[in-house]
């Protein structure tokens, strides 16, 4: 009885036929006439042929291990029936000259994401320089299919966004639409870290409210991020961007720009309260001034006031102990000028005068 040649290593051997055997001097027509078979497979052997390419004629050893044994052929089959499914050979060949000019790196990046199509659409509408870099992100794992199902939902602006701000630029996209990708666009990291940590709130909120947020942050966007951090500062734990707190953010957004801060009264509800009222900050504003004027002006003249007084206090202390210190040596003199008899002494120039 005859077994029938299994189906996976019939496709296996073909598969190695088709990449090595030009390796070899084998002419590639020889090997083409022999292998036609199905679109995916002759799809999946261009794309092996592709990353022989990319390793080049002193990496073949480095690509047959890739293919051989790394799983690369695996790769190459399972991303070429996607794209062939949702693309045709189109999509095949684009995967192709992804795999050429980047190698298992594309390959990678393309075998992560949930659907091929869009992704390589995305990818063909970025500049040559990114698209490297976008592979990276595609590539890393379930961080990267998130990434692909928002390129999918949102076309390149997603992965644009991505590469302006990585790791925060697509939840942007993701949470926000458009609007997110034109944040993106605008935001410094910094400030793209902060919105981000609110974006999801602000897609929960009604439209009409999210809006009014958002124009908000367009419109002054250092003072709305700075308020964010201050909230989240001395709020621990509470979300900033309710039903509630958004309308009376609205509500005030002078007070609110102008560094009031949102509060929770007993009953959890949230109320706008100004740090000092008019009055404290003129307060503020002339202590602030008072303490210029002083660490500049009157500082530096008390401390010259204290030196000079200090010195002159010095010098008028040691003017009476040498009194004092001359003082006892005439009395020293005048008794050692009894003792002996004499009527007077003189001492370092000053006579001596005794009484009768």
């Amino acid at each position: 009885m005859i077994h029938p040649f299994p189906m996976t290593a019939l496709r296996s051997l073909l598969f190695t036929a088709v990449i090595l055997l030009p390796m070899l001097g084998v002419p590639s027509t020889w090997v083409t006439r022999a292998s036609a078979g199905p679109a995916p497979l002759l799809s999946g052997t261009a794309i092996a042929k592709a990353i022989v390419k990319y390793f080049g004629k002193e990496g073949s050893e480095e690509a047959s291990e890739y293919l051989a044994k790394r799983g690369g052929r695996e790769i190459a089959e399972r991303v070429s029936r996607q794209a062939v499914k949702q693309g045709g050979e189109e999509a095949a060949e684009q995967v192709s000259r992804l795999a050429a000019k980047y190698g298992p790196e594309a390959l990678a990046a393309l075998d992560n994401v949930p659907a091929v199509g869009p992704v390589l659409a995305a990818l063909d509408e970025l500049p040559e320089s990114q698209v490297r870099a976008a592979l990276a992100r595609l590539s890393a794992g379930s961080a990267g299919r998130e990434l692909a199902e928002t390129v999918g939902r949102h076309g390149v602006k997603a992965l644009r966004s991505e590469l302006a701000h990585p790791g925060i630029g697509g939840i942007l996209v993701r949470a926000l639409g458009d609007d997110g990708a034109e944040l993106a666009g605008s935001l410094s990291t910094d400030q793209a870290v902060m919105v981000a940590r609110h974006a999801d709130d602000l897609a929960a909120l009604p439209a009409t409210q999210r809006n009014g947020v958002l124009a908000m942050l367009r419109n002054d966007t250092e003072r709305v991020v700075a308020f964010m951090g201050r909230f989240a500062a001395d709020n621990p734990g509470k979300t900033l961007f309710t039903v509630a707190t958004t309308t009376v953010i609205l509500a005030e957004p002078d007070r609110i720009l102008g560094g009031d801060e949102v509060v929770f009264d007993a009953d959890g509800n949230p109320i706008v309260v100004s740090k000092s009222g008019l009055a404290g900050r003129t307060l503020s504003a002339g202590g602030e001034a008072i303490a210029h004027v002083s660490m500049n002006y009157v500082r530096p003249l008390f401390i010259a006031a204290m030196v000079f007084i200090g010195t002159f206090f010095t010098l008028w202390m040691l003017l009476k102990f040498w009194h004092l210190h001359q003082r006892e040596k005439l009395h020293t003199a005048e008794l050692r000028g009894e003792g002996l008899g004499q009527p007077s002494a003189t001492l370092e120039g000053n006579a001596v005068q005794r009484d009768p």
